[in-house]
């Protein structure tokens, strides 16, 4: 009873008014670029000072309610930020925005040099980790008498794609991304006996010569094999220690170097201090929470509180004295922000990480009313519905991402992540869902991971990095930058998400790091939040669950946000 009503005063409270003054001018705007004066889409067009905002449609124009004398501040992917008036853009309806000359000059110089990287190994630049069946002994399974390459074989192992047919070109993919994205895949890194080949040496190794194969697609691949072992690796051994009948050829040592991590643990997240510790702090000597909510009051009204981490730092002091509370606070934020979808997925991201499930899935519900066409949106209410014990409705929309049933909606980019999450619902509630119209390679039994790692961010225009650190002190680095992944940052604002994943399979025992670092110099009124969950015996009975969320403005040095034992 007691979160019924915790629940019925969070939507009361969000149902409230949105100001005591309503903005009653609206103004019609485009936003282009300079000098070709072309559209720009996704660009963000705020009021400054408040957390009102919206965005460019296809043709770069955006409509929005204002004040005479309000300020919009209009970002973009690329783009130089700019702060214009409002009568100026009654003048002109148009907004030019120049590009950033800094970020595009690193952006060619990165491509210039991953199209040499890939003149040098025939292989693409992508996402370190892609998901698919995972097995240490998978002989027995899928190589039969009648194979004639292993290219034969690998077409029978669920979840790898083979692209190409026997009497051309093929190439192997550890999961089974198409279309849109097919330019930023990674093809599976091939090991026979312990040294890494080309991949067309499957169709001159003998499946009869074959003892076992092994699919790795997690981070301790990519750390041991590098960029090359970005894709998935699949290691083979054979009975003579060869390649097949054609196994003479010696192939260079290609395991990663240069990825020795000497810094040991960082100063840990939770240590470090909140940008808002004045206001908390001119609150902390008041016992009575009446006397605290009333310097809260006056606090909120001054332009320098008016921010997202005041609010949510807020809701985290709070607190202390109930849910209650809390959901006061964050009430206080939903009514001014509710068509804001970064500052929605916020809220969503402290609520869970405070285990109040059933307020983060009516906030996930909101977004995804907000922005239908939003590919993330429908898996995060699809988890939640999980979680929150609606199983059958989860799996149903599951399906639906999985099959792309979803009107002018594709899930392709996010493919990986809903496949593993689907079979984690069917492996531990498969007498609660029906079966009907599930493939069956989604009824695998034994399905786990033994360390799973998803981080989410509500902005994707935020440059950050995430650090994993192995046992044996060696690291892997992934990049959330204009640099290191434009295309993938283009992807996400034109298709709604903000979301990775990584697994950690078949890893020596040992103490795990996890780093994060902010890389953007100067935080905005709506700074980027993100969420860190980590999954251990994934899919087990005995799995565990941590979520931590950070204000990354906050993380301009590198901190250790994580250490767990593998």
């Amino acid at each position: 009873m007691k979160k019924i009503i915790q629940g019925i005063l969070f939507i009361v409270c969000a149902t409230m008014s949105l100001q005591a003054q309503q903005r009653t001018q609206i103004i019609n705007g485009t936003v282009t670029s300079h000098p070709k004066n072309e559209p720009i889409a996704q660009a963000i067009v705020s009021i400054k000072g408040t957390f009102l905002e919206t965005e460019t449609n296809s043709e770069g124009a955006f409509a929005l309610a204002v004040f005479p004398e309000d300020e919009l501040v209009v970002t973009a992917f690329l783009m130089d930020a700019k702060i214009i008036s409002v009568a100026d853009i009654v003048q002109s309806n148009n907004i030019q925005l120049t590009y950033n000359a800094e970020i595009l000059e690193a952006v060619r110089i990165n491509e210039r040099e991953r199209k040499k990287e890939r003149i040098d190994t025939g292989l693409g630049i992508v996402d370190p980790e892609k998901v698919g069946y995972s097995a240490d002994k998978l002989r027995e399974q899928f190589i039969s008498p009648i194979d004639v390459d292993m290219y034969t074989v690998a077409r029978k192992i669920p979840f790898l794609y083979v692209q190409g047919n026997q009497f051309g070109e093929q190439v192997v993919y550890s999961s089974r991304q198409r279309g849109a994205l097919g330019s930023s895949r990674v093809p599976l890194q091939v090991v026979v006996d312990g040294v890494m080949v080309a991949q067309n040496a499957l169709a001159i190794i003998d499946p009869s010569l074959v003892e076992n194969i092994t699919i790795v697609r997690s981070l301790a691949g990519t750390i041991k094999y590098g960029a090359l072992g970005a894709g998935g690796v699949m290691l083979i051994t054979t009975v003579n220690s060869g390649s097949g009948k054609r196994g003479e050829q010696k192939f260079p040592d290609n395991l990663a170097k240069g990825n020795d991590y000497t810094e040991g643990v960082l100063p840990i997240s939770e240590k470090i201090a909140v940008n808002t510790a004045p206001f908390i702090d001119k609150i902390r000597p008041f016992t009575n929470i009446q006397d605290a909510l009333q310097v809260y009051e006056e606090q909120r009204k001054q332009p320098e509180a008016h921010n997202l981490s005041y609010y949510i730092d807020m809701s985290n002091y709070f607190s202390k004295w109930g849910a209650v509370y809390s959901y006061k606070i964050l009430s206080d934020l939903y009514n001014q922000a509710r068509t804001n979808p970064r500052i929605l997925k916020a809220i969503a991201f402290v609520l869970e990480e405070r285990e109040h499930l059933e307020q983060a899935t009516f906030v996930q519900e909101q977004l995804l009313e907000l922005r239908p066409g939003n590919i993330q949106a429908y898996r995060d209410v699809a988890r939640l519905y999980a979680r929150t014990g609606r199983y059958n409705v989860a799996a149903t929309l599951y399906k639906q991402m999985i099959f792309d049933i979803v009107p002018n909606v594709s899930f392709e980019a996010i493919e990986p992540i809903i496949f593993n999450e689907f079979r984690h619902l069917i492996a531990n509630h498969k007498r609660k869902i029906v079966y009907k119209d599930i493939p069956n390679e989604f009824l695998a039994v034994h399905f786990k991971k033994d360390v799973r790692i998803v981080v989410e961010y509500t902005n994707p225009l935020a440059e950050f990095e995430v650090q994993f650190v192995s046992p044996d002190k060696k690291y892997y680095t992934w990049r959330h930058t204009y640099f290191d992944n434009k295309n993938l940052i283009k992807n996400e604002l034109d298709q709604g998400f903000g979301i990775k994943e990584f697994c950690i399979e078949d890893s020596n025992s040992g103490n795990w790091l996890v780093n994060v670092k902010s890389l953007n110099s100067s935080p905005d009124t709506n700074p980027t939040f993100f969420k860190y969950s980590v999954y251990q015996n994934y899919g087990l009975p005995n799995e565990t669950k941590q979520v931590k969320v950070l204000n990354l403005s906050q993380y301009n040095q590198k901190i250790t946000l994580d250490t767990f034992l593998y």
